[in-house]
């Protein structure tokens, strides 16, 4: 009795392993036996998925179709919904919904699928297909419930017979994918954003991929490979990435490396820019600030420049002017450091103030082509004064151009009585 029941497990077993192995072919071989053009098979939707079944999806990336804040239909968590266009068995069109919606009359209806059925024909399309099919094909496979799909989309990232669109989706996708190995997964990033025979493309989506893996599993190889790499496109392309990260180990990284003298100015640009980026804090901008004396690079300054203008505040602000007054100072950084405080808020008075002290024609001419932007009634009076006495003729006939452009009725008079003269 015992050798019977075991040998029928052994047969239960041995069919169900058949089960599996052909399980991936079961949707295959019913969407190629269908008669009709297009067909649907929908499948549980991952947590965080949700559409209104018509015109939009929405995921923990973003939205996708159309969307608009003051939309009333509700998201609804599913199920995902497929539709194949077909011809002579061949996938030419792939469209995506989720939530709740019937068939069209022309759709033959396949039934819900595993998630993990769905995404394993989906990715079968995807290695066969050029062009949007095969992205659309990932995009639809990474919104199954628990899949992780990351050994298939490995094997078309690193296919270079494949379409770029194909591939840079399926990079992009394993960020998105719910990987079970990211230490394996990280590595195989790495060794293809290290790979200089391949598109450029695909090795930047490696690096962006590697910042955006769960828990930021990526975020040391980044900073080592930014570490390693001062000189090389990779070191750069790390940085920047890095920059746009708010991992607090990639912004204590940052702010490590700002401090160093021995970064290309291009490398140590990119480091500042993400410094004085989104996540920037407080002291970021002081850390900002204090090291900006020692920067010798145009790069690295307009980076730091830029970033304590889009921060603002009178401090700032403050801080702006002092290196425009500077006579010191080159002029093109002082003119810049102008953009930069117009930019930042600085009030029409103090930029008004600028001009007498200054003797640096380039920074008048400057101030001139704001005073003719600011409707502020001191910026046009300061325009008249300097028609009226300025003694620089090209600086002069400047002023008088820009009040000639003006519709300030007093403005106009004064100019009559300038040119009367």
């Amino acid at each position: 009795m015992k050798k019977s029941l075991s040998l029928i497990a052994v047969c239960i077993a041995g069919v169900a392993g058949a089960s599996s192995e052909s399980f991936a072919q079961t949707l295959s071989n019913r969407v190629a036996s269908s008669a009709a053009r297009s067909v649907q098979f929908s499948y549980a939707a991952r947590p965080g998925v949700c559409g209104d079944g018509e015109t939009f999806i929405s995921t923990r990336d973003g939205f996708v179709g159309s969307y608009s804040t003051g939309d009333s239909r509700p998201c609804q968590p599913g199920p995902v919904r497929v539709v194949l266009d077909l011809a002579d068995r061949a996938v030419i069109g792939l469209r995506t919904y989720v939530g709740g919606g019937a068939a069209g009359p022309a759709v033959a209806d396949l039934g819900t699928v595993q998630p993990a059925e769905a995404a394993d024909y989906l990715l079968s399309v995807a290695a066969r297909a050029d062009g949007r099919v095969g992205r659309d094909a990932i995009f639809a496979a990474l919104l199954g419930a628990n899949v992780d799909a990351s050994a298939r989309l490995l094997d078309i990232a690193r296919d270079t017979g494949r379409p770029l669109e194909t591939r840079s989706a399926a990079v992009s996708g394993l960020a998105r994918s719910q990987v079970r190995d990211l230490d394996r997964i990280g590595a195989a990033l790495v060794q293809m954003a290290r790979n200089e025979d391949d598109s450029q493309r695909i090795r930047s989506q490696a690096l962006a991929a590697l910042s955006r893996l769960e828990g930021g599993a990526g975020v040391q190889s980044l900073i080592e490979l930014a570490n390693a790499n001062t000189t090389s496109w990779i070191g750069r392309e790390s940085m920047s990435v890095l920059a746009r990260s708010g991992d607090p180990r990639a912004r204590q990284f940052l702010r490590t490396v700002v401090q160093r003298a021995d970064l290309p100015d291009e490398m140590l640009a990119a480091a500042l820019r993400g410094l004085g980026g989104s996540y920037v804090t407080g002291q970021d901008a002081q850390l900002l600030r204090s090291i900006f004396p020692r920067l010798t690079g145009a790069s690295s300054q307009n980076a730091v420049l830029a970033a304590i203008a889009n921060l603002g505040g009178t401090e700032n602000v403050q801080w702006l002017m002092a290196i425009i007054r500077d006579e010191r100072s080159p002029s093109e950084l002082r003119r810049k450091a102008l953009q930069h405080a117009r930019r930042a808020g600085a009030p029409t008075a103090s930029l008004v103030a600028l001009y007498d002290p200054t003797e640096d024609t380039q920074i008048r001419a400057s101030l001139i082509s704001f005073y003719a932007s600011d409707p502020n009634k001191a910026a046009t009076d300061k325009l008249v004064a300097i028609a009226r006495s300025e003694q620089n003729l090209t600086l002069r006939r400047r002023a008088i151009s820009a009040l000639s452009r003006t519709s300030d009725p007093a403005a106009k008079r004064a100019l009559q009585a300038i040119v009367e003269q």
